[in-house]
């Protein structure tokens, strides 16, 4: 579409975040915006350790992005964001305002819509991990375009064990059965792994939250020696310009 670089820089994106430390935040944005292809003005940050979500932070808004975070787990932390945030994410749903949500965002958004969020570290995954399409996501919108099977990086305790109808289970992998969700008709996902992170990203917030994580010298070696580099950030350029730039034209 002969358009479409011009309505791409027009977008207006909210990222949600609830991260304690500034350079994180800044952190979250900078790779979005390098995976997106997009300036990061074209978001405004929510910091909800600051601002609790309303409603009409939706207005004049192309798509709401739901970050990750080392400080927050859905499923043992109740903040005083996670309601508002919850019955804004519905919100969005309602409206068919696209949305993502990526680790505790993915959390969040399953947990909103009634799925079963669950502390579960032995489920859980730390380093660069194989993500498996599902039959709907091998023909997804966003994923479909990636190998049946791919690495990506996770780095997650909190696991969602279910999701209701009628969400669709787009990944799974070895550890951890829901890795991506969507709706069927909506432009509303989730995902568990984390697309816009290659190697050296990854290792920059696993340094800073070594503390969740990697606790010992010797398990954060064994983190950092198992770490690859992953080629998978053109899933946030898919649904900018797959869902997002369609709706807006």
């Amino acid at each position: 579409m002969p358009a479409m670089p011009e309505t791409r820089q027009k977008l207006k994106f909210l990222l949600f975040e609830a991260r304690l430390e500034q350079d994180m935040v800044d952190h979250e944005l900078g790779c979005l915006a390098r995976a997106a292809g997009l300036p990061e003005t074209r978001w405004r940050i929510v910091d909800l350790t600051k601002e609790l979500p309303t409603l009409d932070m939706l207005n004049g808004i192309d798509a709401i992005f739901i970050g990750g975070t080392g400080d927050y787990s859905v499923a043992k932390d109740r903040p005083a964001f996670l309601d508002p945030l919850a019955d804004l994410t519905l919100a969005a749903l309602d409206k068919s305002l696209p949305a993502l949500g990526l680790c505790y965002g993915f959390h969040l958004m399953a947990k909103a819509v009634g799925g079963r969020v669950v502390r579960s570290p032995e489920q859980g995954e730390t380093g660069t991990f194989e993500v498996i399409l599902t039959d709907e996501g091998r023909q997804d919108t966003i994923l479909g375009h990636l190998p049946d099977r791919f690495m990506a990086q996770q780095g997650h305790n909190d696991v969602v064990e279910d999701v209701p109808p009628p969400f669709v289970w787009l990944a799974t992998s070895e550890r951890c059965r829901w890795q991506a969700l969507k709706h069927p008709d909506k432009p509303f996902y989730g995902l568990q792994f984390h697309p816009e992170l290659g190697r050296d990203d990854f290792m920059v917030r696993m340094r800073k939250y070594a503390h969740e994580y990697a606790a010992t010298p010797d398990r954060y070696q064994q983190i950092d020696d198992q770490v690859k580099d992953t080629r998978i950030q053109d899933v946030i350029e898919k649904f900018i310009d797959k869902i997002v730039v369609p709706l807006r034209s």
